[in-house]
């Protein structure tokens, strides 16, 4: 019995030793701001960051009143990454202090939002800088603006791949990391898709439905 109660000890003891290890060897896990270590919006960096982060400092609730919104548009957003998905209406905020915040709908009723502002972002109650996130969002082919830059429709990757057509449509499509990007952006209509992964952020002007114009509000992901 004696040697039984040891052999499973010896096998607690290597198990331990080996999740320690992969641990150490997991290059996101030394990312600071890993969300899976990011609980109600706090974040405790690493001793040589200094202090600790917490989202209520950085995205404060006095400067999103009402009086330093500087743009607001309704949108219909479609989201479609490995952490978060979601397909319903938005309404983007932009504010004097340099704060974007999406404030996301369902069934019209406010169930969050995702905020970027100093380089850091905050998707609902998590929190981190933006690099992290746009890794867990997007995969390999990412960088840290990534999502930012779809939202407003800027150009992604530099421009990379661009190309625009004679009724205004611009595309980059292009390869990375063996993965194929397609971009596509009109106005009132904005689409990445990573047709490798499936990874898809979808943003539509948002237009009441009416007799004159039908139903509109739909987002076409390409095949």
């Amino acid at each position: 019995m004696r040697k039984v109660v040891l052999k499973v000890l010896g096998l607690c003891v290597l198990g331990l030793s080996i999740s320690a290890c992969s641990w150490k060897d997991d290059p996101e896990m030394k990312t600071q701001g890993n969300l899976d270590k990011i609980h109600d919006g706090i974040y405790s960096p690493t001793s040589n960051s200094g202090g600790t982060y917490k989202e209520e400092s950085v995205f404060t609730p006095q400067e999103q009143q009402p009086q330093y919104i500087i743009t607001s548009d309704v949108k219909l957003l479609y989201i479609n990454t490995a952490p978060f998905k979601f397909y319903d209406y938005a309404r983007l905020n932009t504010y004097q202090s340099g704060l974007v915040k999406l404030e996301l709908f369902k069934y019209a009723q406010t169930i969050g939002s995702i905020r970027i502002k100093a380089g850091r972002m905050c998707v609902l109650t998590e929190c981190s800088y933006k690099w992290p996130i746009s890794k867990k969002f997007f995969g390999a082919v990412s960088y840290g603006d990534l999502f930012e830059d779809i939202i407003f429709g800027r150009d992604i990757f530099g421009g990379r791949g661009k190309q625009v057509g004679p009724n205004g449509i611009s595309v980059q499509r292009f390869q990375q990391s063996g993965e194929m990007i397609y971009y596509e952006r009109q106005p009132g209509h904005t689409l990445f898709k990573n047709m490798t992964t499936g990874v898809t952020i979808g943003v539509d002007d948002y237009k009441p439905l009416s007799p004159s114009n039908g139903v509109t509000n739909s987002l076409a992901i390409p095949q």
